[in-house]
């Protein structure tokens, strides 16, 4: 139970895949969720792709976040910019105004994510953006964790553990994010911190960069390639021998942490299965860590879309999983959503990230607050 008014929010995600931004609607007084109006996707087209890798690629090389470097700046700036687009379109689609909207969740785009130095580094700007819509909106959602201690990722659970709420499902149950890094989310009860969720390891990210690198395909649409692979067990077995998986959660990942460069030596399809296959060998080497068995699978993100990873998936966790689509909500939307609500909780100082999500100490809430 609230008292909490409901507030009309917007989710903005773009996210380690690199793929491009989704905008969606939510209705919520911080604890309960209603699904409001017409969600929208909007890709990154190659030459604003290729902008991000390159940035990606100098936010490395300076190694922390830093304001002095131009090019990210300038990325930021357009990173920004695609968002506003994106806001105003998706207002325009659903007959809105700034007026009607009471908040926006803006994640931003993640360049690095060292929560070992108590830092992740995403870029845009939140001030920009309430300022030129003219609607307030909560950015920064990782920066409190991460400074207290926390993995700061993932955020995502909180907002699992809304939905599902009510649905009359049988707990146990886990959710599995298929997007750039894959993180699962086990819910053990309707408890509001029965929670345990971490970065399992990379989902589409390398095979995505994979495919781009080798075809004029931006990802492996339909499992085109992996399906048409042999997987090579050898360098998986190889790949998860490295010591995150021997690492208790909660903990994190950066999009790029494993080294995966002797793909390079295989054909177009084995690389692709094989890297598809190493995905969800991290997914299996994460499921004993749960007190209790899993019921139910529920997967999201793009991997939800591709048939050699759902069927991967089927093989190693059972006849059980199932997309969250199958159950009335939209895998494509989750995280977008998951902002909008956590900038709702955050309005109402409401706690985001738990001890069983990131590690923090103590339930707390994150966001930076800008005023337009």
């Amino acid at each position: 139970m609230t008292n909490n008014k409901q507030k009309l929010a917007i989710g903005l995600m773009s996210g380690t895949s690199l793929d491009g931004i989704d905008a969606a609607l939510i209705k919520s007084d911080g604890i309960n969720v209603m699904h409001y109006g017409i969600p929208l996707s909007r890709p990154y087209n190659r030459h604003e792709h290729g902008i991000l890798k390159i940035t990606l690629s100098e936010a490395r090389c300076e190694g922390q976040p830093t304001n002095k470097n131009t090019n990210i700046n300038d990325t930021s700036k357009m990173i920004t910019d695609l968002h506003i687009e994106v806001v105003k379109t998706l207002l325009r689609q659903n007959d809105l105004s700034p007026i009607d909207i009471d908040v926006i969740g803006f994640h931003g785009q993640t360049l690095l994510h060292n929560p070992g130095e108590g830092w992740s580094w995403q870029i845009g700007d939140g001030n920009q953006l309430s300022k030129e819509l003219g609607i307030q909106v909560v950015s920064d959602f990782r920066k409190y964790d991460v400074s207290n201690g926390g993995q700061g990722a993932p955020l995502v659970p909180v907002y699992h553990k809304a939905v599902f709420s009510g649905r009359g499902v049988k707990y146990p149950i886990g959710l599995i994010n298929f997007g750039g890094v894959a993180n699962v989310t086990w819910i053990g009860s309707d408890k509001t911190d029965d929670l345990i969720a971490f970065d399992t390891g990379p989902a589409n990210a390398l095979l995505d960069d994979w495919v781009r690198r080798n075809t004029d395909y931006i990802y492996d649409k339909d499992g085109i390639f992996s399906q048409h692979g042999t997987i090579h067990q050898g360098l998986i077995e190889k790949w998860v021998n490295n010591d995150y998986f021997k690492q208790p959660p909660p903990k994190s990942l950066d999009r790029d942490y494993f080294n995966v460069d002797e793909v390079n030596s295989l054909s177009l399809e084995d690389g692709a299965a094989t890297l598809a296959g190493f995905s969800v060998a991290c997914l299996k080497e994460a499921i004993n860590i749960y007190p209790k068995k899993v019921n139910n699978w529920y997967v999201s993100g793009g991997g939800a879309h591709n048939p050699t990873i759902m069927t991967m998936l089927n093989e190693v966790l059972g006849e059980n999983v199932k997309t969250l689509n199958t159950i009335g909500l939209d895998g494509d939307y989750i995280e977008a959503e998951a902002f909008g609500y956590m900038a709702v909780r955050r309005l109402y100082d409401l706690p985001i990230t738990f001890p069983g999500t990131t590690g923090i100490s103590s339930p707390s809430t994150g966001g930076v607050i800008s005023k337009p």
